[in-house]
């Protein structure tokens, strides 16, 4: 959530600049769909824990700085809680190793996993502990990490962006529905540019601020999350559009919005993620966050989000 944790014609719309196939359209009419039908999403979905758990083991060997820099794409983008985002690799290495309120210490376990259609791509929810100063020194709390993944062919797995902050753990196993999905294959859309999907991304996001503004926080989350949607408040996992949408209402009065700054999708067009900077401007307090959002396109072609999770960082 980008709490220190709808315009549905709008995301109509830009769905339809997708024009995506009928969704009974069998596969087999795509050459792409045939290229990944060998793919099996499962296996893929595993050893992406694998490796995420990994480099928890390396982190713990090696060090935060070192291990968790090595795992970095160029362009990563990192949030931890009381800074601005940190955008690069060279960046994120200066600040892990120079910072003081950098993480100085990570352990965690994978408890969720999932990947794009073509396996290029993937997220991972993971918990266990963070050693970090929230004020008073250095402490070491339950943690959690919502973490983006990306990889180019059948290469290692690298970091694309990467949300740490305190918080659960949560209660285990992850409800069915909620958890690491089994099917073997997701729906496929052919034809897409990364890239423009990575820019429609900024503009459903941007969808989804305004939505806030003028529908209320909590009708915004609900409208916007995916049936199978998680977001993370007061350090707990919140399951579904309705839950979701209870847990962050909110008042007419509280202004609470967002702009999204980065964005990046695969190339078949179904995972994808922000990250932004958030606002809460509220009758008697105003503070505010930064936050890690994971999209995946839905059946019909629109986008929602599937995980949430949001650190704070200084006032502008």
């Amino acid at each position: 959530m980008r709490v220190p944790f709808v315009l549905c014609a709008v995301i109509a719309a830009l769905a339809a600049c997708d024009n995506p196939t009928d969704p009974a359209a069998s596969p087999t009419l795509s050459s792409e769909a045939s290229l990944r039908a060998h793919i099996d999403l499962r296996e893929e979905r595993a050893a992406l824990a694998s490796a995420a758990d990994a480099l928890s083991e390396a982190i713990a060997a090696n060090g935060v700085a070192t291990a968790l820099t090595a795992a970095l794409a160029d362009d990563a983008v990192f949030l931890s809680p009381r800074t601005n985002m940190v955008v690069g690799k060279t960046a994120i290495a200066a600040f892990l190793t120079s910072d003081p309120i950098a993480p100085s210490a990570l352990s965690w376990t994978t408890i969720k996993s999932d990947v794009s259609n073509d396996a290029s791509q993937g997220y991972t929810w993971t918990q266990g502990s963070v050693t970090i100063d929230i004020g008073g020194g250095p402490l070491t709390l339950p943690g959690m990490a919502l973490i983006y993944w990306k990889r180019e062919g059948a290469g290692d797995w690298q970091v694309a962006a990467i949300n740490i902050s305190s918080g659960g753990p949560q209660t285990l196993p992850i409800p069915d529905g909620f958890d690491t999905p089994d099917t073997k294959h997701r729906r496929n859309f052919p034809n897409t540019d990364a890239a423009a999907q990575a820019q429609q991304l900024l503009a459903v996001d941007g969808a989804f601020s305004d939505a806030s503004l003028e529908r209320t926080l909590g009708v915004a989350f609900e409208a916007f999350a995916a049936p199978d949607g998680i977001a993370v408040g007061g350090g707990q996992f919140v399951y579904g559009p309705a839950a979701i949408g209870e847990a962050f209402a909110a008042t007419p009065d509280d202004h609470v919005s967002w702009v999204p700054r980065f964005s990046g999708a695969a190339e078949s067009g179904d995972l994808g993620f922000t990250v932004g900077d958030a606002s809460f401007i509220l009758p008697d307090v105003s503070f505010y966050t930064k936050y890690l959002t994971i999209w995946q396109k839905q059946d019909n072609g629109d986008w929602r989000f599937v995980a949430d999770f949001g650190s704070s960082r200084p006032a502008p």
